[in-house]
């Protein structure tokens, strides 16, 4: 497995672990973060901030 997707993963499940446990909005706002960037790295493999090799 990827290295990026193994950190989707996790990011996935930390924020649905903060989502579950803390209860306000802060809590809430961290954990859809969290989700959302997870979502996106686990199913793309890769992040927007790697470097191109122009030649």
């Amino acid at each position: 497995m990827n290295k990026y997707r193994v950190l989707g993963i996790v990011l996935l499940i930390i924020g649905i672990v903060i989502m579950k446990t803390v209860n306000n909005d802060l809590g809430s706002f961290i954990s859809g973060i969290l989700i959302g960037i997870g979502a996106v790295i686990a199913v793309t493999g890769k992040t927007v901030f790697q470097k191109k090799n122009i030649k």
